[in-house]
């Protein structure tokens, strides 16, 4: 093969191209042929031209001039100007450059044409011999090659060419059509590559639909509808005619390639549709995946279906998962119920196991340890079933509906609402409604449970309250417990009424949230109150006669009563609203806010309280009667109490009715003087209110209660003494006017004494307080009842009157006795001895007594000379019997320090040191 010559002629490049220039700068548009002379002349990288015929040695640029110019320019050229030459090349120059310049073209003319004339006669004889030459082989060719025969010589050339051409037909046409064959496939080819992305669309969607890249589907068949709407051509070319018109059968062929890979693009689009339809009835995704999942349905679909699609299936699931969820852990609330029911076949076994809750739990909170124990007491497992219930329908409404608002809020605000082209026959409001009605069904799930009322229906018609307590809530659970699960299971309702009126769904919806939590308050309030009353009605049980470590004579149960009634107000306090239960409130701050709370609660627990307080004192008057619980030996123990170190009733036998009534009316007084006024002041500053009325009115109960019981433990020892006094004074063998001098003191006096010191010694074991309060009204008794015996008397003569009493005689001039200084023999060393429980009352009668019988005495007439010896006499058996009897008594002295100089007397009034021993001596 031979090597193929690339070397290029300047010249002819120039002429084939019609170029100036071989650098050219711009686009020459020239339709006449352009001078050879041009085409010859320099295009080196200094483009200068030097060959100046005038020999003046001037140079021009030829790079800088347009064809013009350059033709006009050059002298070998066919337009060469003399003119253009001058101003171009010599345009300064002057006139004897000019007139040099001619002299040297004219000898450059000379000598070229001396030149051609010896070049031509040097060589002469070859032009002829070239000439003849030339003819002899025209002639000759003329003859043969050329002649009309051969047509010329072409004759035998044709006939190889065309056996040429049928040969190459057999080699080169199938090669041909082969290569024709293959620039179609390439041109096809080349048109999918640029369609690639297009006519791959199908399968790339589908591969990214079960990636689950939805989005990026959703992006390829956006970029793929607009390549078939506004490039068709670019996807699938069609090729023109000669007259540029596109044929009808092309343009069908391409529209159906189109519309057949479109049809598959949109059968995987109705897939991915019904994929993404499913996957919002999926509960479980996140509210960003479903707006991600309704965003792209928008843009697929033309209507709004696919959204209410959406807001039926959520609203449907979380309806049905409230109802799912509440009857699953009803059913385990019955089942936790069966199991922990205590079986009451008696009203005893529910007091017992109450008494023994109660007891522990108090014990828990003096300890500090009541949340513990609250917890586990009886029903626990129930109220934790209950708690669980609350939670559980609570989390699945708390878990659904904010996403479900989310969206809801988001297609209100139209961003739902892309390509809809057909309004909607529902009202975008309608989700306000679905949200609601999932409110409605958790209000009325829990109002089913609980039994909850309108707190305005059942304030205006109490007898429309019902049962206070839901049937599946624990019998066996004291009120302490009852009361704590209940501020849980309200906190736990507090927290989910907030987190959904936090999503602002509508004023529809706040109210009843607001009605429900109203409702769920009272009826919770009516549990803890029935709770409340019942084991204030049983708490007497709990009395365990142990006494007070801070209130001496006084027994510990006081302090559970304080404790019992501070949790249960506590409780009905923040139940009510006082405190927000909700752990959110709980856990942000450790100052607890206190709210106000509405006057039917302020009431409603005002009034519980006074009722409790009345079953405490109705309690303890049943501890001091015959129908007292069974008192064992030793005190209930638990974990968390021991006994006392030094407990002074453990040496009284509680088993003793006047032990336990003495003790009974000590509980009573100190609850008057100190627990009642402190607890009432405590719930007024709580509340805000004022029960000065109801005060009133249990402190007269209070004391009537006191009088009575104090009364039925003074009456039977008073019934004993004035039996004692009766049977002295009124004793028949005794003629009170016959009767000898007496030389002692009577039997009947010592055993009024022994009998009270027996009650003295009694009263102040158990009651020392009560000590001069119980004296005091004996003394009083057996001072009346003397009065009484010694008026059945007609007379007194000399020895009954000084066994009765000893005169002090003054003789007025005659002989009349006058009583100066009354006393009896008997009467007075009684009156004596109890000097310290005389009260001015007492001291009236004994004065009384004292003129009775002076009126009542019978002087003698014989021997009124005598009775200052007699009296005497008798002021020295007094003396003696005091003397002896002075340890035996020692316990009715005055323990109280004295004024110096000052003395009580056996009447009350104060008298000199002086007067008492002349008195007495």
């Amino acid at each position: 093969m031979t090597k193929l010559n690339f070397d290029i002629d300047d010249a002819t490049l120039l002429k084939t191209y019609k170029l100036s220039t071989a650098n050219p700068t711009k686009w020459e548009d020239t339709e006449e042929e352009i001078d050879e002379a041009i085409l010859m002349s320099p295009t080196g990288s200094s483009g200068e031209y030097d060959g100046d015929p005038l020999g003046l040695g001037a140079t021009v640029d030829l790079r800088n001039l347009d064809l013009q110019t350059k033709s006009a320019v050059l002298i070998s050229s066919k337009s060469f100007t003399p003119k253009a030459f001058l101003s171009v090349v010599h345009p300064n120059a002057t006139y004897q450059d000019l007139s040099s310049g001619i002299a040297h073209l004219q000898a450059a003319i000379d000598s070229r044409s001396e030149a051609v004339r010896v070049l031509v006669e040097e060589n002469f004889d070859r032009f002829v011999a070239v000439k003849a030459s030339t003819d002899a082989l025209y002639a000759e060719m003329r003859e043969g090659l050329l002649s009309n025969d051969t047509d010329f010589a072409t004759r035998q050339i044709r006939e190889h060419l065309k056996q040429g051409a049928q040969k190459a037909d057999q080699v080169f046409l199938p090669v041909l059509e082969n290569a024709l064959k293959a620039q179609k496939l390439r041109t096809t080819l080349g048109v999918f590559e640029r369609s690639k992305f297009f006519f791959n669309l199908p399968s790339s969607l589908m591969e990214a639909i079960e990636a689950g890249r939805y989005e990026a589907a959703m992006r390829d068949y956006k970029k793929g509808k607009f390549l078939l709407e506004s490039r068709p051509g670019q996807l699938v070319p069609i090729g023109s005619t000669k007259d540029g018109q596109r044929s009808a059968a092309a343009e069908q062929q391409q529209k159906r390639i189109l519309n057949k890979v479109w049809s598959m693009v949109e059968r995987v689009m109705g897939e991915m549709r019904k994929q993404l339809n499913a996957k919002l009835e999926e509960p479980s995704r996140s509210v960003d995946e479903q707006e991600k999942t309704l965003e792209i349905l928008s843009e697929l679909s033309p209507n709004e279906e696919h959204v209410w699609a959406y807001f039926d299936a959520q609203h449907k699931y979380i309806l049905a998962s409230m109802k799912d969820t509440y009857h699953t852990t009803t059913k385990a609330i019955q089942v936790a119920h069966e199991k922990s029911a205590t079986e009451i076949t008696a009203p005893e076994i529910l007091t017992s196991a109450i008494t023994a809750q109660l007891r522990l739990c108090l014990a828990a909170l003096d300890a500090k340890q009541a949340d513990g124990v609250l917890l586990q007491a009886g029903g626990h497992t129930v109220w934790q079933a209950v708690l669980t219930m609350v939670k559980n329908v609570s989390e699945v409404m708390l878990l659904s509906l904010p996403s479900f608002w989310k969206i809801c809020r988001a297609f209100l605000d139209g961003r739902f609402k892309k390509n809809v082209s057909a309004v909607s026959r529902r009202s975008p409001t309608q989700v306000r409604t679905m949200a609601l009605d999932i409110i409605k069904e958790y209000i009325s799930l829990f109002s089913e449970f609980f039994m909850l009322s309108d707190v305005a229906v059942v304030t205006a018609s109490p007898s429309l309250s019902g049962s206070p307590t839901p049937p599946l809530l624990p019998r066996d659970s004291n009120s302490l417990t009852t009361a704590h699960h209940l501020m849980k299971i309200l906190g736990e309702i507090q927290e989910t009424v907030n987190e959904v009126n936090g999503m602002e769904i509508s004023s529809e919806a706040g109210a009843s949230l607001k009605g429900f939590l109203e409702s769920a308050r009272w009826k919770f309030e009516d549990i803890l109150v029935h709770g409340w009353l019942r084991d204030t009605n049983m708490f007497y049980h709990l009395e365990s006669w142990r006494e007070s470590t801070s209130d001496p004579y006084t027994t510990m149960y006081l302090s559970q009563i304080r404790t019992f009634q501070r949790q249960m107000t506590t409780s009905a306090f923040k139940i009510a609203g006082g405190v927000d239960l909700s752990s959110s409130a709980v856990s942000a701050s450790r100052l607890v806010k206190q709210n106000p709370i509405a006057p039917v609660f302020v009431s409603k627990i005002t009034k519980a309280f006074l009722d409790s307080l009345y079953a405490f004192l109705d309690g303890l008057v049943h501890l001091a009667s015959d129908e007292s619980p069974n008192i064992t030996s030793e005190p209930a123990m638990n974990d968390f109490t021991e006994m006392s170190a030094k407990d002074s009733l453990e040496l009284l036998d509680i088993h003793d009715a006047d032990t336990r009534l003495l003790l009974v009316i000590s509980n009573f007084g100190h609850l008057s003087r100190t627990d009642i006024p402190s607890m009432l002041n405590e719930l007024e500053s709580a509340f805000g209110t004022s029960v000065q009325d109801d005060k009133q009115t249990l402190n007269a109960v209070v004391q009537e209660l006191d009088k009575t019981l104090f009364e039925t433990y003074v009456k039977p020892k008073s019934a004993i003494l004035q039996s004692i006094v009766r049977g002295g004074v009124l004793d028949g063998a005794v003629d009170w006017y016959e009767t000898p001098l007496p030389k002692e003191i009577r039997s009947y006096i010592f055993d009024v004494l022994i009998c009270l010191v027996g009650i003295h010694a009694q009263v102040s074991a158990a009651a020392a307080p009560l000590l001069d309060r119980t004296l005091n009204a004996l003394v009083e008794d057996i001072a009346d009842e003397a009065l009484r015996c010694f008026r059945q008397v007609k007379k007194f003569g000399m020895g009954g009157m000084l066994r009765v009493s000893h005169m002090t005689i003054v003789s007025c001039g005659r002989a009349d006795v006058f009583p100066l200084r009354q006393a009896t023999l008997e009467i007075e060393f009684l009156h004596q001895t109890l000097s310290r429980y005389v009260k001015p009352s007492a001291a009236k009668t004994l004065s009384e007594l004292y003129n009775r019988i002076s009126k009542a005495y019978d002087p003698p007439k014989d021997n009124a000379d005598d009775i200052q010896t007699h009296l005497d006499s008798v002021k020295k058996t007094l003396a003696e019997t005091r003397r002896a009897t002075g340890i035996e008594f020692l316990c009715f002295r005055q323990t109280k320090p004295r004024e110096k100089g000052t003395s009580v007397g056996p009447s009350g009034k104060s008298g000199s040191v002086k007067d008492k021993s002349t008195r007495d001596g």
